[in-house]
Order: C-alpha cells, then sequence, then structure tokens
C-alpha cells in the first residue's frame, strides 16, 4: 500500500526537498539578512570617511591596530575607484538584493531577468571586492574591518543568487540540466564557505606577526 501523500502545492511527500535557495522563505532571508549586513558596513564605512575627511587626525572606530585599520586603506587612491568613495557603492548596491528578498517573503512571482540583473550585479560586485582584497591584502598590506564584513555577505549572495538561477531555470534548461553545474548549484554552501575560508587563510598568512601573537 502506498502511504504518500501529496502536498497543497502538487509535490509528492516521498519526493526530495527542493534546495534552499529554491525555497522563498530562506532565500528570502538570506537575501535580507546579507544585504542588512552589506549596506549597514558601507555605510558605516561611509561615515567614517567622511568623519576622517573633517578631522584627518581622527582615529576610527575600526582603526584597530597596524594591520587592521579603515583609515589606512582609506589614504590610497584605490579608495576612490571611480572618483567618489567606493563604500558609496554599497550603500546603494546592497538596496536591490534587499528589495528582492522582501519580494521573496511576500511571494511575489519574479521574472527570470530580475534575478538574472540581481546575479550580473552581484557578479561585478564579486570583482570588485576581489580586486579591493587583492588590493588592500597585498599591496598595501592592510586589511579595513568593515570592507571584510562587505566581503564576507557579497560572495555568499552571489554563489547563493546562481545556485537559484541554474536550480530554477533561469539561466536556461541547458544550464538546468548540466549535472556539474547542478552539482556545483547544490552544494552552494560549501562552495561560500571555501571560498571564504581561503580569502581568511590569505589575511592569515599575509598578516601572520600579527596572528602569531595571538596564539
Amino acid at each position: 500500500m502506498n502511504s504518500a501523500q501529496t502536498l497543497p502545492d502538487g509535490r509528492d511527500t516521498d519526493a526530495p526537498a527542493p534546495a534552499w535557495v529554491l525555497r522563498r522563505v530562506p532565500f528570502g532571508i538570506f537575501l535580507i539578512v546579507g544585504s542588512v549586513i552589506g549596506f549597514l558596513a558601507s555605510f558605516s564605512l561611509a561615515a567614517e570617511k567622511y568623519a576622517k575627511l573633517a578631522d584627518p587626525e581622527l582615529v576610527l572606530s575600526c582603526d584597530l591596530n597596524p594591520f587592521f585599520s579603515c583609515g589606512s586603506v582609506m589614504e590610497h587612491p584605490e579608495a576612490e575607484l571611480f572618483g567618489f568613495p567606493n563604500q558609496l557603492l554599497g550603500v546603494a548596491a546592497f538596496v536591490f538584493p534587499l528589495l528582492i528578498g522582501v519580494l521573496f517573503l511576500a511571494g511575489t512571482e519574479l521574472p527570470g531577468w530580475v534575478m538574472i540583473g540581481l546575479n550580473l550585479g552581484l557578479a561585478l560586485g564579486v570583482v570588485l571586492v576581489m580586486f579591493l582584497f587583492y588590493v588592500s591584502i597585498y599591496r598595501i598590506g592592510v586589511g579595513c574591518p568593515w570592507c571584510i564584513v562587505v566581503w564576507t555577505v557579497t560572495i555568499p549572495m552571489f554563489v547563493a543568487v546562481t545556485a537559484h538561477n541554474v536550480l530554477s531555470g533561469a539561466f536556461g534548461t541547458r544550464a538546468e540540466a548540466n549535472p556539474f553545474a547542478r552539482v556545483f548549484a547544490k552544494e552552494n554552501i560549501a562552495l561560500s564557505v571555501l571560498w571564504m575560508l581561503i580569502i581568511f587563510a590569505c589575511i592569515v598568512v599575509q598578516f601572520w606577526s600579527f596572528f602569531s601573537n595571538l596564539v
């Protein structure tokens, strides 16, 4: 006798649960939380920037030590790649995924191009994040605490949205059916953790003289 039941959405109770990036509530909450953290970090960094402009001798709250200091990074040209403080990009950019997260929680059906647009925006954000990571850690030689917070939310958001678009078919049936793409999409959490661990490991190695004193 078959004891399987059918859920209101038509799925069989014996069917495997969909990946979390395809479930509205967890995916929406993730986008909202990540966006809020990224927005607050960017806003705090912007506020510190203008405080520093008003008083060049000011010691910022994120100036923790010679190895981790927002103020030291702000003094370099790379802090204003487009002619204005980079953090203003974050203040504006995190509003879009925040809105998308709210719409997911509200049950709004979004067209595929919206999610592809979000994916493209996050991809550009990741390119910028990785460039600033290299410049900050390897060329300037100082880590910006608030910047690291932004990196820590931008990369997982990019990976999660990409996974969502692959598994939902937003990238087309060919990408959805590709076994390699599906494996990477379903293992999006592991991929995000690995990516961030590599970044943190690079920071620890580069600033080992600091971290070795903490052991």
